[in-house]
């Protein structure tokens, strides 16, 4: 709707054309009033094709047949609207009513603007009563549309399309300030005038250009533009707005609770701007329109952490393990599935009871010092314990209880667990203490029943020699008794030893390596340690596997082999990963070495090349490394030899 829209105000009553003259005026700015009693006058107004609506009584309507018949020569272009407190009767009029309004109220006076300026933009077509116009009615409108709104699409319908209905603004817009992308990005559907580009947004900031927005979003007030032609700086569709004569915009932050959330924007296409009392009605829409998107973020807020909390407390009930909160008195205030299904209680069995109901006092007061810790410490965040759950049926369930504190801004702080019911694991607990003792009962057979009669015979073999000097066929015994002597030392390392070491200790690898090269006899071999650094091994067992590889270097190469000992380089040349554990360490010797068919079979216990063999010794060599997590390999040395190499070694204690 423009300047030009013209209502003619039609009645013989000169106090009832004020009636209908008098609210246009003030209502809506941009209707021009033309007020007359007389029908010539107004005949020839239609006639002239200058008059966009006209507004009459019923009965002037009704009676004066030449303004009826100028209108349906106009009709539909000129709507007619008839302002009775009954509907006219007859089809020959009704066919050129838009609308009829009842005047008897007061309150409908307001609404006249409204009424009349609806009708002159939607044209003949549209028999919908229109809200009112006034700034108290359009607040009122948009407020009242704002209440259910939950999405940018109902701030659109609530506020821009009540902005720009009926012609009162040229262009109405809300955009979202997107802080991390620094730009505006509007919202535009149904408000924009027909060939408006929409698909727009518009940056802000310091990189962006001298902008309206930045001057907006930088003082957080409103910015008013009373002539787009002459404007410095850019701002929003500018040359859209003059293509639709728009002379002035205004925009306002959409700012609640100190959080910037967009923008409104708004074009009018009025010669005079906006009035005074248009700003503070469009600052208000601003005020309410803020508060409603910063409750939708609220709300989004809220919708999101509550999604969050249904995830977590599904995953929850989903776990097998029983879950627990208790408050600072012990009471239990959250139980899960998984627990009332270990326990046999139901849910209201255990909600509010006291956490003594399924532990004894041992149990309570070990959760006891465990909390103290935890309420002592930054650096530990939880800690397990094992404890035995009393079922309801009167059995009992081993458990290893995982304890953690509530946050600390928790007015009530408390406590959350996890229970897992380790019942197979202390079965299997059992049985390797079982097999332990069964392990330790066979060392003590081996060390003292077989070692016995093992001594006798190595002394009986030493008188021999002495009564009849040196015999081949006692040096053969002698070496067998010997390499009896080594086997069962090997047994004896691995059954008190067990398949897995639980505790290491930091070793410097010379030291380790020369303690067992002293417990070797060497004659005339040598050895040579080439680098040395910590690693984290079991002593009693790395030592065993030195001795070993270095009797087989002595058994299987020449007299005179050289053994050498190093630390493994990783790609970049350091011996020390930053995981903590090393690129690990060799042994190699200088001897004939090993051909690949028999490297592959090396480390198994049953395999051997001779007699001798390789026997027990590689494969104890191999379940040290296993029992460290180490890996083992044995490839050919640059000499030819066989080289050991040792990997995944760690620099220090677990």
């Amino acid at each position: 709707m423009n300047s030009e829209n013209t209502v003619l105000c039609l009645s013989r009553d000169a106090d009832v054309v004020e009636r209908f003259a008098s609210p246009l005026r003030w209502s809506h700015p941009r209707i021009s009033v033309r007020a007359t009693t007389r029908l010539d006058e107004a005949v020839a107004e239609i006639n002239s094709g200058t008059i966009d609506c006209v507004i009459a009584d019923q009965m002037t309507i009704e009676t004066e047949s030449e303004v009826l018949g100028a209108i349906r020569e106009q009709y539909p272009s000129v709507p007619l609207l008839v302002v009775s407190s009954t509907d006219l009767d007859g089809d020959s009029t009704v066919s050129e009513v838009v609308d009829f309004l009842d005047l008897d109220e007061e309150s409908d006076k307001t609404a006249l603007g409204g009424w009349v300026a609806n009708a002159v933009v939607r044209g003949s077509g549209s028999a919908a009563r229109p809200v009112g116009t006034s700034p108290e009615d359009m607040v009122h409108d948009i407020k009242r549309l704002l209440v259910d709104a939950s999405s940018p699409m109902d701030i659109e319908h609530a506020v821009c399309n009540q902005l720009t209905d009926g012609g009162r603004y040229t262009f109405a817009w809300v955009g979202e300030y997107d802080a991390g992308e620094r730009q505006v990005v509007p919202w535009v559907m149904s408000t924009a005038p027909d060939g408006w580009p929409t698909s727009r947004t518009f940056g802000v900031g310091p990189n962006a250009p001298d902008n309206v927005l930045n001057e907006l979003l930088r003082r957080r007030k409103s910015q008013i533009v009373t002539d787009i032609d002459s404007y410095p700086a850019s701002l929003p569709w500018r040359s859209a707005a003059l293509e639709q004569d728009c002379r002035a915009a205004a925009f306002f932050p959409l700012v609640e609770n100190d959080d910037l959330h967009g923008v409104l924007g708004v074009y009018t296409d009025s010669s005079d701007g906006f009035t005074d009392i248009e700003l503070d009605v469009l600052e208000e829409i601003a005020g309410t329109t803020a508060h409603v998107l910063d409750s939708i973020a609220v709300r989004g807020e809220i919708d999101q952490q509550e999604r969050v909390l249904e995830r977590y407390e599904r995953l929850v009930e989903t776990v097998g393990d029983g879950m627990y909160a208790l408050d600072a008195g012990g009471h239990f205030m959250t139980v899960n599935n998984g627990l009332l299904e270990m326990t046999g209680y139901s849910r209201e069995g255990l909600l509010g009871e006291h956490v003594s109901i399924l532990l004894d006092d041992d149990d309570i007061e070990r959760r006891r010092k465990t909390i103290d810790r935890l309420e002592g410490t930054h650096d530990q965040e939880k800690e397990a314990i094992e404890i035995t759950i009393n079922c309801k049926d009167g059995t009992t369930v081993p458990c290893e209880n995982q304890i953690a504190l509530l946050p600390r801004g928790d007015s009530h702080r408390g406590t959350v667990g996890v229970l897992r019911d380790i019942t197979e694991r202390k079965k299997r607990e059992r049985e390797l203490e079982r097999q332990n003792e069964r392990l330790e009962a066979f060392a003590s057979i081996v060390s003292h029943d077989l070692r016995n009669p093992l001594s006798v015979a190595q002394g009986y073999v030493d008188l021999a020699t002495e009564q009849v000097g040196e015999l081949e066929s006692l040096d053969n015994v002698r070496a067998g008794l010997d390499r009896m002597e080594d086997i069962i030392g090997d047994v004896l390392a691995l059954a008190r030893h067990g398949q897995t070491v639980t505790e290491t200790e930091q070793l410097q690898l010379d030291d380790v390596a020369s303690d067992a090269w002293s417990n070797v006899t060497t004659e005339q071999a040598r050895i040579e340690i080439e680098t040395s650094e910590p690693i984290a091994a079991d002593r009693s067992r790395l030592l065993r596997s030195f001795e070993n590889l270095f009797r087989n270097s002595i058994q299987h190469g020449r007299a005179d082999v050289t053994i050498r000992v190093g630390m493994l380089s990783d790609v970049g040349g350091s011996v020390s990963g930053d995981s903590g554990r090393s690129a690990g360490f060799y042994v190699e010797d200088d001897g004939p070495g090993m051909p690949e068919e028999i490297r592959e079979n090396a480390f198994d216990s049953s395999f051997t090349t001779s007699d001798e063999g390789l026997g027990i010794g590689l494969w104890v060599v191999k379940e040290v490394a296993s029992a460290h997590g180490w890996t083992v390999s044995v490839a050919e040395s640059d000499s030819g030899g066989a080289r050991f190499e040792f990997r995944d070694v760690r620099a220090h204690p677990e």
